[in-house]
């Protein structure tokens, strides 16, 4: 990461260093549509329905940039009315739900998915000409990809910009589980109303001024990446325990508990085993009567260490389930998805449930009221040391 940081850093004033101001200022207007395209994610990295909901309302009214108005994806009717939905319902429920802190959890795991959704819109937003263009846009190098191609340039910006949205949207993320843990009163919600606020300021400076949103989308890139390392640690441990939760409320058992037939849960790691480390969220599979936990890894081979659960026992309370091995000591952890699955469980592990509390999980109720009675604010509080 610092070497990253290094080169990020020094390489703008070496470049700035090779050329005189005029060769600068013409280099500057010839990549003006690669800036207007970055401009982008300023906005984007802090809510991505709002900003595609107000940029179409720009492009409508004829408000825009070069690569706003020339850009299909923002000039349609579908996109303004299905974002300025999605806009609505996300604000009503990141106001409204975060006043209580139980159901903000619900607000919580909206959070989680807008993450995920940003980096499908930046696709469908930096692909949206090619799709519809006759012939690349980008002179250089053409990569073909089945039915369509797209330029050199165009898959650069695409990778620079989810990379990008990565790693700035998971220390957002991050930023919001302080807030969510928070136990000042009402500020999840005035932190909400701040953050569209400030999307709709970032979307006109990338319209007035697509250079100035760079330089700031390049200053969050920056101090991101600073807590990008530290602030994984606790989104890994909110996710699992608690928007996971919320996620798989709508799953049936089947999908739960297994894959084809064996076992195949997803557990959280209480401390170190073999490479994989304290923190990761794993999934815990059996193959051919043996047991073994898989690290998925992105652009890597998935890392698997093969354990013995022989020796290990089960302990159950309101918000989690912890297998420990011979010594007591916590080896494996499980959310509150598994909870009225546990028997279950236990039969195919073939581990012994030593302690179970008795508490109510409301577990005959609809979708609707099992989010809205899943956590109460001790389960929230226990969340800071769950894995202590």
């Amino acid at each position: 990461m610092k070497k990253i940081l290094v080169l990020l850093l020094v390489v703008p004033f070496l470049a700035m260093a090779e050329v005189n101001s005029e060769d600068a200022q013409a280099a500057l207007h010839q990549n003006s549509g690669l800036v207007e395209q970055f401009a982008q994610l300023a906005p984007m990295g802090i809510n991505p329905y709002a900003t595609v909901f107000m940029t179409s309302i720009c492009a409508k009214v004829g408000f825009h940039n070069a690569f706003v108005a020339t850009n299909p994806f923002f000039d349609n009717w579908f996109v303004l009315t299905f974002f300025g939905l999605l806009f609505v319902f996300t604000a009503v429920v990141g106001t409204i739900f975060k006043t209580n802190k139980a159901t903000a959890t619900i607000a919580l795991a909206d959070n989680y998915l807008s993450n995920h959704a940003a980096l499908i819109i930046n696709f469908f937003i930096m692909l949206a000409p090619t799709f519809l263009a006759s012939s690349p846009t980008d002179h250089q190098v053409v990569f073909e990809a089945g039915f369509f191609s797209i330029g050199f340039k165009t898959a650069l910006v695409l990778l620079v910009s989810m990379y990008f949205l990565v790693v700035v949207m998971s220390v957002r993320l991050f930023l919001d589980i302080l807030i969510f843990l928070s136990p000042v009163p009402f500020i999840d919600s005035i932190i909400e109303v701040l953050k569209i606020v400030l999307t709709l300021l970032f979307v006109v400076i990338s319209i007035v001024s697509p250079l100035t949103s760079v330089v700031i989308s390049v200053a969050m890139f920056l101090v991101a990446m600073v807590f990008y390392r530290r602030s994984m640690r606790l989104v890994n441990r909110t996710k699992y325990f608690i928007i996971y939760p919320v996620l798989n409320v709508f799953k049936r058992k089947t999908s739960i508990l297994s894959k084809d037939g064996e076992v195949s849960i997803l557990v959280f790691m209480a401390r170190q085993t073999g490479k994989i480390k304290k923190g990761k969220i794993v999934r815990l599979i059996k193959e051919n009567g043996s047991f073994f936990l898989v690290e998925r890894r992105l652009f890597f081979k998935n890392r698997r260490t093969l354990i013995a659960l022989e020796g290990c026992t089960m302990t159950q309370n309101r918000l989690q389930t912890q297998i420990k091995d011979g010594n007591h000591e916590k080896f494996l952890v499980l959310n509150r998805i598994y909870h009225s699955h546990i028997a279950a469980l236990s039969a195919a592990l073939q581990v012994e449930i030593t302690t179970k509390e008795a508490f109510e999980l409301q577990f005959h109720k609809n979708a609707l009221s099992r989010l809205k009675h899943m956590f109460s604010k001790k389960d929230i509080a226990a969340l800071k040391s769950i894995t202590r």
